[in-house]
């Protein structure tokens, strides 16, 4: 499981979401950022299932646009911790990456079988 790089970017994601929570000053955005950082563990653990860890990677990219987008209309100006489900977001990409590059390995092995 920690041998794949992906495990490596969505560990990333989660403590990047988990510091954003931690510091965020503002209670109501707590759930959002917390319930990003349980999914995005989750999908750690679904490393056997690489077209539902793939789906749910994309699905929780879209939460973190969507919630950065809700979050820059609400402050005027950004502070740090704001930023950081922009970050999660390039670690769910850059770990998608890396399952779908695994699906196609995999699926490439079972032709030659």
């Amino acid at each position: 499981m920690i041998q794949r790089i992906q495990t490596v970017y969505l560990l990333l994601a989660v403590i990047v979401l988990v510091v954003g929570c931690v510091f965020e000053p503002m209670g109501y955005t707590k759930g959002v950022t917390g319930g990003m950082a349980l999914l995005t563990l989750a999908v750690v653990f679904l490393y056997k299932n690489r077209p539902t860890q793939a789906k749910l990677c994309t699905a929780l990219m879209a939460v973190g646009i969507v919630y950065y987008i809700a979050l820059a209309v609400m402050q005027p100006v950004l502070q740090w911790f704001t930023v950081m489900p922009m970050v999660a977001v390039l670690f769910l990409f850059l770990a998608r990456k890396g399952i779908v590059k695994d699906e196609k390995l995999v699926k490439s092995l079972d032709r030659i079988r």
